[in-house]
């Protein structure tokens, strides 16, 4: 299957998802045995997917505090919760099936703007640098800290993201310059 119709596949799945009324759980749980059939055949990790599933059921639970004095609060609660989890599970599902240079040129075949292609771009490929950078900063940090004080762990956790920004702007400052010098134009 061609990268652009995986990732149009997924959207629409996703799209219909979202789209359903709450209590409607047979169609869901036809999402979730499908998720779960694609997921035993590519052998998805559970890992990963369920450290991403905390961010998204922390925030879930966030919006659904926005809905407590609505009547059915717990069913609508729960369809968000539902709906957002598998979202992500398919989600994951796409990421890991397919390489991330194949789901910018699926991208792109689709219509989605060049800037946003461009930039998803880039992160994956200066994505193992700025990690690379960011564990620098936490050896240094550590072996310059010896006291346990909540306080100025997260003042030198502050300063250190705030090191990894600016290292992070003069680096694509002159990967920026040094792509022009080369004849860059906008079209990687």
């Amino acid at each position: 299957m061609s990268p652009a119709l995986r990732i149009a596949v997924t959207f629409a799945g996703v799209a219909g998802m979202a789209l359903w009324p709450p209590g409607q759980w047979p169609w869901q749980s036809v999402s979730l045995t499908a998720l779960l059939l694609l997921s035993l055949q590519f052998r998805l990790s559970c890992g990963p997917v369920l450290r991403r599933a905390l961010v998204v059921w922390a925030l879930a639970g966030l919006v659904s505090l926005g809905m407590l004095g609505q009547p059915d609060w717990g069913l609508h609660a729960g369809n968000l919760l539902l709906k957002a989890s598998l979202s992500l599970w398919a989600l994951s599902l796409l990421v890991h099936t397919t390489p991330l240079p194949e789901i910018v040129v699926g991208l792109r075949r689709l219509g989605v703007p060049r800037i946003w292609t461009g930039s998803l771009a880039f992160w994956g490929r200066y994505y193992a640098v700025l990690t690379g950078e960011w564990h620098r900063l936490q050896l240094a940090r550590r072996s310059r800290t010896f006291t346990r004080s909540r306080t100025l762990r997260f003042r030198s956790l502050a300063n250190a993201l705030g090191l990894l920004f600016i290292r992070s702007y003069e680096r694509a400052e002159k990967v920026h310059r040094a792509m022009l010098a080369r004849g860059y134009r906008g079209e990687p």
